[in-house]
């Protein structure tokens, strides 16, 4: 199992009134919500999805989301992110739930982180005002900032609540057919520069046609979709790790048209690379 780095960001209980409509945030961090009171909305993959008292909610990072309230509603909020980045990979790995009724342990764990940094809610709700790569970076460094002991105990208390949904996570399809694995693997070695669906399909001595539908059986999208979606996620990574230029992360995943780039980037994002890069570089 892989080794996670926890940060604490930002935590508090807040009371909101209309005042909680965002959009579209996509961030390095995920996001646990504990709704005490009221009721509020959260849209992703073009699904609108509402947060109702007496349920704990997760975010993953790189989880492109609208917010939305018209009217009141109380909630805990944590934020956080992994700096080995290995949670992202979960995440890619099984199919999350978004909502999970609230146990008395989890009432125990929230309590806990609360009372153990109860210093650190947002001054301002508006991601604007925080989710930006330097208030990230800012917030990571005050984290570290304090005792060991205390770093430890708050990685576990995250750890813990993130196993809940774990718990409840499916993993996504296993792959059974030897020449989409195959194929998989050319694709992952080759990002860059990946084959065409013809080449792909004779290298696994398939006709195109039986290649896409045993493609999409197998994975659930067509080989063309798949590549886009895993060079956006590639891009993704490479903004956050690296000091790259939106040119050229758009040429490291094999893309030398950049209005191009741009376009499938929010596409599947829906924010611009820029704006992305302004968020989470």
């Amino acid at each position: 199992m892989a080794t996670f780095d926890f940060a604490l960001l930002n935590q508090a209980f807040v009371k909101h009134d209309n005042d909680w409509n965002f959009g579209p945030v996509c961030s390095s961090f995920s996001r646990i919500y504990w709704m005490t009171e009221g009721t509020a909305y959260v849209t992703f993959n073009d699904k609108k999805r509402k947060l109702t008292a007496g349920h704990i909610y997760l975010i993953p990072a790189l989880t492109t989301h609208y917010d939305h309230c018209n009217g009141v509603f109380k909630h805990y909020y944590i934020h956080f992110v992994d700096r080995t980045k290995h949670i992202i990979e979960y995440y890619q790995q099984y199919d999350m739930p978004f909502e999970m009724n609230i146990t008395e342990e989890d009432k125990k764990c929230i309590a806990r982180l609360m009372e153990l940094c109860p210093d650190m809610k947002l001054n301002n709700p508006l991601p604007d005002t925080y989710d930006t790569s330097v208030g990230t970076l800012e917030a990571v460094k005050r984290f570290h900032s304090r005792p060991i002991g205390l770093r430890m105990e708050i990685g576990g208390l995250i750890m813990q609540l993130l196993s809940r949904f774990f718990s409840n996570a499916t993993h996504r399809k296993e792959i059974s057919d030897d020449r989409i694995k195959h194929t998989l693997y050319d694709i992952e070695k080759n990002l860059k520069d990946s084959r065409s669906v013809d080449e792909m399909a004779a290298k696994v001595n398939l006709g195109k046609d039986r290649f896409i539908r045993l493609f999409k059986q197998q994975t659930g999208f067509t080989p063309s979709n798949f590549i886009i979606r895993q060079k956006i996620h590639h891009a993704q990574m490479l903004f956050i790790d690296g000091n790259h230029s939106v040119k050229e992360v758009a040429m490291l995943v094999g893309y030398n048209n950049l209005s191009y780039f741009g376009r499938l980037f929010k596409k599947i994002t829906k924010v611009s690379p820029s704006e992305f890069v302004r968020q989470n570089k």
